[in-house]
């Protein structure tokens, strides 16, 4: 998986050089890289919902967390060029670090209140310009697979780019790669139910509480779909 990974991430930067898109190597990543990990793992998906997301807009993915395997598998599912919200020092770390910022991913200085209060702006500016961001609101993965409390910080961004919230639930990942091994896979099957976009013409920023409440609850009845 880690070979398979590098190989994925060295090509694809070779790509970029070659024809100057950052959206090929995110392409690649949907279409090479993480059906790669899936079939590794021994993962098969099940998706429901599609029809809900219209690839010409831009949305803030919202989903729950409990496996390594959730990227990969959003990666795989979504017809969507993802990007993510990212710690500054992921920089430093080699082939993801590039492959990041070759791709235009966002970064912020948690150790620093003001600047990364300035990296939240800065990427709420670039979601308006048409980057379709993943936001795992919980902020860490659940090891029980029960969805945590979500946070607001991804709500506050997503006011303030103005764009719909589209709510995602999976379940299995967690059974095919549990979050508390390294690499102990386990052959499943993984559904995936996308909800209807959220608009959040009706919320302010006095109401980041209820919409983060509001999200979480459309989530968790996802997950419920069997």
């Amino acid at each position: 998986m880690i070979l398979w990974t590098i190989l994925c991430i060295s090509t694809s930067l070779v790509v970029l050089l070659v024809t100057f898109s950052r959206k090929m190597p995110l392409v690649m990543a949907r279409t090479i890289w993480s059906p790669g990990i899936l079939f590794i793992a021994g993962g098969k998906t099940k998706i429901n919902g599609l029809e809900n997301i219209e690839k010409t807009k831009t949305y803030i993915v919202m989903a729950n967390h409990s496996s390594y395997l959730d990227i990969p598998t959003l990666f795989r599912i979504l017809p969507l060029n993802l990007h993510f919200i990212a710690k500054k020092e992921l920089k430093k770390v080699p082939f993801l670090g590039w492959y990041m910022m070759a791709t235009g991913m966002i970064f912020i200085n948690r150790g620093n209140n003001k600047e990364a209060s300035n990296s939240l702006k800065n990427a709420a500016q670039l979601i308006k310009n048409g980057k379709t961001v993943l936001i795992f609101p919980e902020g860490t993965v659940s090891e029980d697979g029960k969805i945590k409390r979500f946070k607001k910080g991804g709500f506050n961004i997503a006011l303030e780019a103005g764009v719909e919230i589209l709510p995602v639930a999976m379940n299995g990942t967690n059974s095919v790669w549990p979050s508390d091994s390294n690499f102990n896979f386990k052959k499943g099957t993984i559904t995936i139910n996308i909800g209807e976009p959220i608009s959040l013409e009706n919320y302010s920023y006095n109401q980041l509480n209820d919409l983060a409440k509001d999200v979480q609850s459309k989530v968790e009845k996802l997950k419920s779909v069997s």
